[in-house]
């Protein structure tokens, strides 16, 4: 049986594709990059920004095919 997000009980909703995923994962890392170096979390929002850096690559890689 499929599990589909609670609420509406409708159709499961449109699967998404690899670029708007990387791109969705890049919007979310530089966000909570922005949050780290408020909190003064140094390291944290250097790995955050690398992670964002590899999710752009992924998500021009997938536009590529």
């Amino acid at each position: 049986m499929a599990s589909y997000a609670r609420g509406g009980g409708g159709l499961p909703p449109t699967p998404v594709n690899p670029q708007e995923s990387a791109r969705y994962t890049r919007e979310m890392l530089e966000s909570l990059r922005k949050i780290a170096l408020s909190q003064g979390q140094g390291l944290l929002a250097h790995l955050l920004g690398l992670a964002a850096v590899e999710a752009k690559h992924l998500g021009d890689q997938a536009q590529d095919t």
